[in-house]
């Protein structure tokens, strides 16, 4: 998926066969649901025709009906039908040197939406209607996780351990010795800072993700754009200093959510997050200082 993983784990056992059966999990996620293998499913998907059935698996199914689900729940601001306004960007595996033209833009952005694709459950197929490409690089990630994390937990030998994707986490409640595990947020105006560490112990499960606009960004006729993309205009948002940090039950929601609402304005994600009971950490930028703004369900947890 483009990007590096981690898993520490505390055991008094030889852990070299559960190190390789991890790795197994995560490269079978990858061979299905990465852009950038060209044989993968969802590549094999993308280069099909439009009312071309493609079979895949029942995590692939799983993993799309999520996320067309939250795409209609925060009203296309989550969408992962976006694939190819995200490589003609150049966010995706291919290098582009150019801005995409009006048209392709207008063209492009006019097929994305929560109905463009079609699935056949039971039959473990899908469609795509419109001229469009998945991009699971919101989710699949933390899907990963997820599979991995339901194989670690079976490991008695394990005493605890910690699992990290491009920056998603999952992990028990506890490290070996009852203290918790402890996820530091950055500060997006100086990186090599800690604004504030989520600490394990504090939720029943601790699933965690974060979207930021400063930590993929592409530079056009001088101006820098973030790689969250409106699914309205097909643009990428102006590059900006914050972030969004979202623990959920699992890191696949997490994941989603995390992106979801940082393409949403500001305003919008706070009230969709205490909506829904969600616990967020949104950090912007006020008057060239990181600010802090808690969720509700998040300022409960902490109290």
């Amino acid at each position: 998926m483009g990007t590096s993983y981690s898993l520490t784990v505390y055991s008094d056992e030889d852990n070299q066969n559960t190190f390789f059966k991890v790795s197994n999990i995560l490269q079978n996620v990858n061979q299905e649901m990465s852009t950038y293998i060209d044989n993968s499913s969802i590549s094999q998907f993308n280069q099909a025709k439009i009312d071309q059935w493609i079979t895949v698996s029942k995590d692939f199914i799983y993993v799309l009906t999520y996320a067309i689900d939250l795409c209609y729940k925060s009203n296309g601001a989550y969408d992962v039908s976006i694939g190819n306004l995200v490589n003609i960007w150049g966010f995706g595996p291919d290098t582009v040197n150019e801005k995409p033209t009006e048209n392709k833009l207008n063209y492009l952005s006019s097929q994305v939406g929560c109905d463009s694709v079609l699935l056949d459950v039971d039959n473990l197929s899908i469609k795509k209607v419109r001229d469009v490409s998945l991009d699971f690089s919101s989710i699949a990630k933390g899907f990963a996780i997820d599979k991995a994390y339901d194989f670690l937990i079976k490991q008695k030998q394990l005493k605890s351990f910690f699992l990290e994707i491009g920056g998603e986490i999952r992990s028990t409640t506890f490290k070996f010795d009852k203290q918790p595990w402890k996820a530091g947020i950055i500060d997006p105006l100086e990186q090599k800072k800690i604004l504030y560490a989520f600490l394990s112990s504090d939720f029943d499960s601790f699933a965690l993700a974060t979207s930021g606009d400063y930590q993929n960004i592409r530079i056009f006729d001088l101006q820098k754009l973030s790689h969250t993309i409106d699914t309205i205009s097909g643009v990428p948002s102006d590059y900006s200093q914050k972030s969004v940090s979202v623990v959920s039950e699992n890191t696949m929601t997490a994941d989603a959510l995390a992106t979801a609402l940082n393409a949403m304005p500001l305003n919008e994600a706070i009230e969709y997050s205490n909506k829904n009971k969600l616990s967020v950490l949104f950090v912007i930028e006020e008057n060239d200082s990181p600010k802090l703004i808690f969720s509700d369900e998040l300022q409960r947890v902490k109290m």
